[in-house]
């Protein structure tokens, strides 16, 4: 088995990458440099695959009002147009899966993540939408919507005083990567009949509304 991720070096990225070798799946994952998300890139020296990880994403903290057109264009490019482009690009495996990795602003928002929660309810509907038109040829295509993750991006986005809050109040704290990695090992190597869903992996928090 053969699989593709985009975002392999970020925190919850590179745990899906360990997971995956770890259960003897195959792993292509470029990095941002082999494989800029951003430009008109090309797939054709990849080969085929059994699935495909969309993890790749940046998160830019800003108002309305203070959203620069050129960074929400290349904020678009990497989290939403690229899953699509590659989804439809990528030579699959007839049943192959897709999974894209969300986030809980891909059904909520708050202050400051207009352009995040933007890109993330567009790539949902890309999910529900793929999940329809590649379902002739067997591809499941879903979404996993981690919630606030021990990450480095959780880090650069929260105040530590903020993060302290969360991990005492969500009910069961802060998620860990690997939670999310394990839940796309079950999607790219038994899934057969899940497609077109978002699973939110949050602990909790989308309960108490954190």
């Amino acid at each position: 088995m053969k699989v593709f991720v985009t975002g392999g070096g970020g925190g919850i990225g590179q745990s899906i990458v360990d997971v995956l070798r770890l259960s003897h799946v195959a792993v292509v994952s470029p990095s941002s440099k082999e494989l800029d998300l951003s430009s008109d890139f090309n797939l054709e020296e990849y080969g085929e695959f059994d699935g495909f990880i969309h993890c790749a994403g940046i998160n830019s903290v800003r108002e309305c009002a203070e959203i620069d057109q050129g960074e929400l264009d290349n904020l678009f490019k990497i989290n939403t147009f690229s899953f699509l482009k590659i989804s439809s690009e990528l030579k699959l495996r007839q049943g192959a899966n897709i999974v894209a990795i969300g986030s809980l602003y891909a059904e909520s928002t708050k202050e400051g993540r207009v352009q995040y929660s933007m890109s993330k309810h567009a790539l949902y509907g890309a999910v529900k939408t793929l999940a329809l038109e590649m379902a002739k040829d067997r591809v499941k295509v879903n979404m996993i919507s981690p919630g606030f993750v021990d990450t480095p991006m959780t880090a650069k986005n929260n105040t530590k005083d903020r993060i302290d809050y969360l991990n005492n109040t969500i009910p069961l704290g802060l998620t860990n990567p690997s939670q999310v990695s394990k839940l796309c090992l079950y999607f790219i190597t038994q899934n057969e009949a899940v497609t077109g869903q978002n699973i939110v992996v949050d602990g909790g928090c989308s309960l108490k509304g954190l």
